[in-house]
């Protein structure tokens, strides 16, 4: 890339008294830079031998180089190339605005390097932020590099963080072009996969999402977690759908046999139940479950320009569960035992209930019991810290809540979590109620923190008024952490009408 645009303001202007080989005669590989960013540059150069200021110097260098677009190539140029081997803490220290003014721009090497490295260490949350700002922002960068980037990042996200991924898709559509539709189609089939298995708990889906993109390995199938994929895959699994032959090449060919039967006979048995309630009427055609036509699938890798961009490359699913507590969306299959459906801590106490009903008539309060019941299964320390929640105020738990003590630190990953099940089963003193979604926010600003909102502000949710007073604090208190897109649905979720 130039290192600054022919049609610049200052292209006028004499070379020498623009650009500047950073550190002289002794880095005459790197690209050059507007002479505005030397101090900045050198500072970063002299900082790369000392790990404890690299970061702070890098954040300086950025801070001076995309203030303007001209600018902002020559300085992609020049980071990708400083870092050329150590491109994991380039993608670790670079911020998603940056990225954004880069490709504003007319520019992309940073960003797709960069999202690159996200995607191989499974970085959802930065991957989730950058679609997220793409799609509030790509009104305005309507340049193939945009559409290619949004749909890579849409059939990375697709099964993990399928709605975010369904924005992307329907920003994208709209402005690729004909030499596009290859990658388009790629985003369409993964997104079906992703709608196949929404209604799958994250464990779930974060074991398809990796298995999915493995299809030549041989999976043994044997273990109970394999079993309840298959089973959850049986439920939500429509045979017709585009994304079945995706899951049909890695699940074993036996229990597709099974599956393909088994709706077959499903829609023998309702031709039969329909020809039954109409005598008089002519018998329709029987409508069975054929193989679905077979799309084309390609090894799992999109090519951003030059630099590939590997969609198989979010490794680590199994360690990625361990690292990214419940989102919102982790919906489980409706059940009809009993013991599925959790009892409030108020109920089971003999106490008038300010937490979840116990009788819940709204789908999302079902959903919160089967939820809260799961995570509290897995964590019995959970239940023995709400009730110590039970006897006291805020004032004699902050620093349990806080996560200031030995016993539940706020590094612990089960931290985090503890506060998700306590907006799932509340506490029912008030102002430690009030506490927890602010606790939360401060901890996290992205979009599962808005999903998990969303799901719990509906009639007769015992938090719904502290979530909305939360909503309201933090879209103020975090304003830059927070993108446009998810103010706004902080916005929403602060002004709905909750009765």
């Amino acid at each position: 890339m130039a290192a600054l645009d022919s049609d610049s303001p200052t292209a006028s202007a004499p070379l020498q008294e623009l650009l500047f080989p950073p550190e002289g005669a002794e880095s005459p590989s790197l690209p050059l830079l507007p002479v505005e960013l030397g101090n900045a540059a050198r500072a970063l150069e002299k900082a790369m031998a000392d790990p404890m200021q690299v970061s702070a110097a890098y954040s300086n260098f950025c801070a001076a180089a995309y203030v303007k677009p001209e600018w902002a190539g020559a300085a992609s140029d020049y980071l990708t190339t400083l870092f050329a081997e150590r491109e994991d803490v380039l993608a670790e220290m670079t911020r998603v605005p940056d990225l954004i003014i880069e490709l504003a721009s007319g520019h992309y090497t940073l960003t797709f390097l960069v999202a690159s490295h996200w995607a191989e260490k499974a970085d959802l949350a930065r991957l989730t932020r950058l679609g997220e700002a793409l799609v509030a922002t790509q009104s305005k960068m309507n340049c193939p590099e945009v559409v290619e980037l949004m749909m890579a990042l849409t059939t990375s996200l697709a099964i993990s963080r399928y709605s975010r991924a369904e924005q992307l898709l329907a920003a994208a559509e709209a402005s690729a072009g004909a030499d596009q539709q290859e990658a388009l189609a790629e985003a369409r089939l993964w997104l079906d996969a992703g709608r196949s298995v929404r209604a799958c708990s994250q464990e779930v889906r974060d074991l398809w999402d990796y298995r999915l993109r493995r299809s030549r390995t041989a999976w043994s199938w044997s273990s109970p977690q394999e079993s309840d994929a298959l089973a959850q895959l049986a439920e939500c699994l429509d045979p017709a759908t585009l994304s079945a032959e995706l899951f049909k090449a890695v699940v074993p060919k036996c229990w597709w046999d099974l599956f393909i039967k088994h709706h077959q006979d499903m829609a023998e048995a309702a031709a039969v139940q329909s020809n039954l309630r109409s005598p008089s009427s002519p018998p329709p055609l029987l409508e069975t479950a054929h193989e679905p036509k077979q799309p084309i699938i390609r090894r799992q890798v999109v090519i951003w320009r030059a630099i590939p961009f590997f969609i198989g490359g979010l490794v680590g699913a199994w360690a990625l569960v361990m690292g990214i507590w419940l989102g919102p969306f982790d919906l489980v299959r409706p059940s009809t035992d009993g013991d599925r459906m959790v009892t409030p801590r108020s109920a089971a106490d003999g106490k008038a209930s300010e937490g979840v009903m116990a009788k819940p008539d709204h789908p999302n309060a079902v959903w919160r019991q089967q939820q809260a019941t799961l995570i509290a299964d897995e964590n019995p320390d959970f239940r023995r810290l709400a009730e110590k929640l039970e006897s006291g105020g805020w004032a004699r738990h902050e620093t349990l809540l806080r996560g200031q003590t030995a016993e539940l630190p706020q590094e612990d990953p089960a931290y985090q979590k503890f506060l998700l099940w306590l907006h799932l089963d509340p506490p029912s003193d008030p102002e430690i109620r009030s506490q927890i979604p602010l606790l939360l926010a401060e901890l996290r600003q992205d979009s599962t923190i808005i999903e998990l909102w969303e799901k719990l502000i509906y009639s007769g949710s015992p938090n719904a008024k502290d979530i909305q007073e939360a909503a309201l604090r933090t879209q103020h208190d975090k304003k830059e952490e927070w993108s446009p897109t998810q103010r706004a649905a902080l916005t929403k979720i602060a002004a709905a009408a909750v009765p």
